[in-house]
């Protein structure tokens, strides 16, 4: 009895240490999880977060944590998602409504972020950043008063936070009230001299007031402070062609230039300044610049066919007269500039057609302008430039959103004189806003078998399967065979080492030393060396033996959808090609196999029939064994190559009802989603990939988003 109590004693200490000890290895990967988002290792920071969750999924910190780290890649959906399990779990964690607000507001909603923020404050009133975000909320209703309120009550618990007389400055100037705005910007200067904020606000007061040296010595100092800023260069450099400073306005534009090249507002500033200099052929390779950024700029086209008019490029100045005038053709100037080049090359017909319809657009001009003169007050003559009462009036610009093509001679600013994001140029690594890359958008590839799989950034998942486990059990080669979709390249020693292996395997298959699992490793061998056909033959063989062996039937699916992606590339060297983008998506956005070409070897049925070999094998390995999650996966992709892109989806949610953890088969559902316009279910089920480790996701997410973003702004 008494050993029984012991005993019990001793198995409630171990149990004890052991909970202690998860408690503490979960405190740990907290605070690692914690410590890789301080150094914005987001994407390593959501693996942390996950783990902690898949042991204690009733914790709300990992979901607010992993929430953070989606937010910084721009998922907002999956941030959402995270942050309102976290306030589910606890509702009382404050600094979760102030991200929660936030997301809210990124998306475009800020009514509800206004909600969130004040459900926030009343828990927390006295909370600075609910505070002031709520009052940013405001801002972007046009609540200015009740935006201000909010920055007041801030400043009231914390009287010199820069961030609240920042945002109240700029709530007071769309009140009107410069005086108290320059007052905040100043105050903010005073209280961090350091920061460029304060000096940049008031010096675009200082601009629209028309106080260009004051305004001049605030963006010196913003400068000096930020000297790799493009923006603070051209706004510089605006104010400097306000004080007739030229030299230093096209310093300032060429810096903008240097630090960001495919800035196409400032090439087509210079090429203004140029032109106006007399240096044409430059001012015609700056608007040639911009018009490889922004085809669409017509404002440029007008200006460069003005120049190659100057120069006596006629053809030229024609070629780009054809345009403006297709898009705008109530612009009188463009046909007397046209009129003029067709002259030049003695088309007279031209000449005179082109002529006579400016003349009758002036005409019509004058004749409205006179009905307005008649029912106006008679007459002041506005000036745009030069003294009036002895007061200096600013140069004419345009705001660079402006598509007026009058105003085609007109330097652009800023709209707003704000900042534009730049999108950062990131180097290969899993580290920072990796949602900023530029990288090419196309399904995953297809998995199969191999020895040799290529290194990844990101450590994800290590996929499991019983029937690879039963070979590798057998340790019929040195090295595990393992079920990839990034096969290691044969290339250097590497290519030496793997024919090597195929020789080795060749000798004993003709010794008759094994059996027909060297056909299959062999086979695998050769895949590797891009020798398809022996590949396929070895295949062939084992299945002479074995017809239900999985794995061969998997890989020789494999290996043939490899053998036609090599031939498909070939044609369309040979071809043009014409590209079947996702609708509704970025341009650079494709399913790949969707691309159409003009295939001059190869006919499509034969093309389909291909894929149709392919489909047999992985049908017979899911007939064999429905929970092989690879076969599902790898049909879904033939199916969305075929266009078949319902039935690609429906493969797609089987290989992940057996494997809730394949990161890919989200992927591609997403991306095929998204070509469907399912548009909540693409970005979840994006957002998931990128959880599960699929980097690239948070890079669609951020660029379907802008998209949907740039049309939405547009309708």
């Amino acid at each position: 009895m008494i050993k029984s109590k012991k005993f019990t004693v001793i198995l409630f200490l171990l149990v004890s240490a052991f909970y202690s000890n998860a408690q503490i290895n979960t405190d740990r990967m907290l605070a690692i999880g914690r410590n890789a988002l301080y150094f914005e290792d987001y994407v390593l920071a959501i693996q942390y977060f996950n783990k902690i969750i898949r042991v204690k999924p009733y914790l709300a910190e990992p979901y607010y944590f992993r929430s953070i780290a989606k937010y910084s890649l721009d998922d907002y959906k999956g941030a959402e998602e995270d942050i309102k399990k976290a306030l589910e779990i606890n509702p009382y964690l404050v600094n979760a409504y102030n991200l929660y607000g936030i997301i809210k507001q990124k998306e475009g909603d800020a009514e509800e972020a206004v909600k969130i923020y004040s459900k926030g404050l009343e828990i927390e009133p006295d909370n600075i950043n609910l505070l002031i975000n709520r009052g940013n909320s405001k801002m972007y209703l046009k609540k200015y008063n009740e935006a201000i309120e909010d920055y007041n009550t801030a400043l009231k618990y914390s009287p010199n936070i820069v961030s609240a007389l920042v945002n109240r400055g700029m709530a007071r100037v769309n009140e009107g009230d410069t005086i108290g705005a320059i007052n905040d910007f100043s105050k903010v200067i005073k209280l961090n001299p350091y920061l460029p904020d304060g000096f940049a606000n008031r010096g675009i007061l200082y601009y629209q007031q028309n106080e260009f040296e004051k305004a001049l010595a605030d963006y010196n100092k913003v400068i000096e402070l930020e000297p790799d800023e493009p923006s603070f260069y051209m706004n510089r450099g605006v104010i400097r062609y306000q004080l007739d400073d030229l030299k230093g306005t096209l310093a300032d534009f060429d810096k903008v230039i240097e630090l960001d090249p495919k800035n196409a507002m400032a090439y087509a500033n210079r090429g203004i300044l140029r032109a106006q200099v007399g240096d044409y052929n430059r001012a015609i390779e700056d608007f040639s610049r911009v018009l490889a950024l922004d085809p669409t700029d017509l404002l440029t086209l007008y200006n460069r066919g003005l120049l190659y008019n100057q120069i006596g490029e006629y053809d030229k100045a024609i070629a780009d007269f054809d345009i403006v005038a297709e898009n705008y053709p109530d612009f009188a100037p463009v046909y007397y500039a046209r009129a003029m080049a067709k002259q030049k090359l003695n088309d007279l017909k031209g000449f005179t057609e082109d002529y006579n319809t400016a003349m009758k657009l002036e005409a019509d001009k004058r004749n409205q302008s006179d009905k307005k003169a008649l029912a106006s007050n008679n007459g002041t003559k506005d000036k745009d430039s030069g003294e009036e009462d002895g007061k200096k009036h600013p140069k004419a610009t345009r705001k660079k959103s402006d598509k007026d093509i009058r105003n085609y001679d007109k330097i652009a600013v800023l709209d707003d004189f704000g900042q534009e994001e730049v999108e950062e140029e990131v180097p290969a690594t899993i580290r920072g806003k990796i949602q900023n890359r530029n990288i090419i958008i196309d399904l995953e590839p297809v998995f199969g078998l191999s020895f040799y799989s290529a290194d990844s950034l990101m450590i994800r998942n290590v996929y499991f399967e019983p029937e690879v486990e039963k070979f590798n059990n057998k340790k019929l080669f040195p090295v595990k065979l393992k079920i990839t979709n990034r096969e290691a390249e044969a290339e250097g020693y590497k290519a030496l080492a793997y024919f090597n292996q195929i020789k080795a395997f060749s000798d004993a298959i003709d010794n008759n030393k094994c059996g027909y699992e060297c056909h299959f490793i062999r086979g695998v061998l050769y895949s590797l060396v891009m020798n398809y056909n022996n590949a396929i033959m070895d295949y062939d063989a084992v299945l002479k033996q074995k017809p239900d062996d999985i794995l061969t039937l998997f890989n020789r699916a494999y290996v043939r959808y490899k053998m036609v992606e090599v031939i498909r590339a070939m044609e369309e060297e040979m071809s043009v090609p014409n590209p079947v983008n996702l609708k509704g998506t970025s341009s650079s956005i494709s399913v790949k196999g969707t691309v159409g070409t003009v295939a001059p070897k190869k006919k499509k049925e034969e093309q389909i029939l291909d894929y149709q070999y392919i489909l047999d094998d992985l049908n017979k390995v899911i007939e064999l064994d429905e929970t092989f999650e690879f076969a599902w996966y790898n049909r879904g992709i033939v199916k969305a190559i075929l266009k078949d892109y319902e039935g690609a989806v429906e493969d797609f949610s089987k290989a992940i009802e057996i494997n809730p953890d394949f990161a890919e088969a989200y992927f591609n559902r997403g991306l095929t989603e998204l070509y469907l316009q399912q548009e909540d279910k693409g970005i979840e089920d994006l957002s998931k990939s990128g959880e599960l480790g699929l980097i690239k996701a948070y890079n669609v997410i951020k660029r379907y988003m802008e998209r949907k973003k740039r049309e939405k702004g547009s309708r």
